[in-house]
């Protein structure tokens, strides 16, 4: 029965690993367009409308407003953040980022898409 249990851990482990892309290495690529405001590679994979919690802004409810509009989205504090945090993995398989300003709690969260990631929401709140 232990060995029918193991085996059972480890089949369902390699499915899990096949299904969860390298996020690492997804990372980097994400960091890296966002640098190089490479902006159609940072929208790859994104479902519009995206929750987009920043002062005023809640929403982005389109691939050409979230290009048209990128600089607004992408503020230098939040490029910061992304190119120093380390992002955290969620029980769902997702990974997140949280940080503290202006007396809010921030969080931009990606999610398992396809053989990839892509990047789901920025939530703003109290801390």
């Amino acid at each position: 029965m232990t060995a029918l249990l193991l085996l059972s851990a480890l089949a369902f482990q390699a499915t899990a690993a096949a299904q969860n892309p390298d996020f690492g290495k997804w990372w980097k690529q994400f960091q890296a367009a966002v640098t190089k405001r490479d902006i159609d590679a940072i929208a790859q994979g994104v479902e519009f409308p995206l929750d987009w919690e920043n002062g005023p802004i809640r929403k982005i409810q389109s691939a050409s407003e979230f290009k048209s509009r990128f600089d607004s989205y992408f503020t230098a504090e939040i490029k910061k953040m992304i190119a120093t945090k380390k992002p955290e993995r969620l029980p769902n398989g997702g990974y997140i980022i949280t940080w503290k300003a202006r007396g809010n709690e921030y969080s931009i969260a990606f999610k398992p898409q396809g053989a990839s990631y892509a990047l789901e929401y920025l939530s703003e709140g109290p801390p």
